[in-house]
């Protein structure tokens, strides 16, 4: 049976290979928009939130999302150099750049959220100890708007 610090290391593994790839696809750019940073983000979140998931089914949901977000904030460090805003002036894009981070690691907290409720809901992480009764769930569905 492999430890928690073995699990760990192969959460941290998998980011090193979403880096890799991240990087060679974006290779050509110097910079990155503002839209496609998020795209990528995303894309990176969903992929961290699995690896978490199934390397590390023991740990608390709190502690999942704090190393999710470590580990995107270190996805976002080794991939994005620039971060650019659309319509801002090139003037003001140096000004900017470290509120970026902060404004999409923001996002990405309310993101963590969204995915484990969405992949609670389709089954994705599906843990029959925490099968909740339907009459107590509350969660609006399609449904319901």
């Amino acid at each position: 049976m492999q430890t928690q610090n073995q699990n760990q290391n192969l959460s941290v593994n998998n980011l090193g290979n979403l880096v890799i790839k991240a990087k060679q696809i974006l290779d050509a750019a110097k910079t990155v928009a503002m839209p496609q940073a998020w795209n990528i983000l995303q894309l990176a979140t969903a992929e961290i939130i699995q690896s978490i998931e199934n390397n590390s089914p023991t740990l608390r949901g709190a502690d999942k999302k704090t190393l999710a977000m470590t580990m995107i904030s270190n996805f976002y460090d080794q991939v994005f150099t620039v971060v650019n805003f659309p319509l801002v002036p090139k003037l003001i894009q140096p000004i900017i750049q470290k509120y970026v981070k902060q404004l999409l690691m923001l996002l990405v907290s309310a993101s963590i959220d969204a995915l484990v409720t969405t992949f609670r809901n389709t089954g994705i992480f599906l843990d029959p100890s925490i099968v909740v009764a339907p009459e107590k769930d509350k969660t609006p569905t399609v449904s319901d708007k």
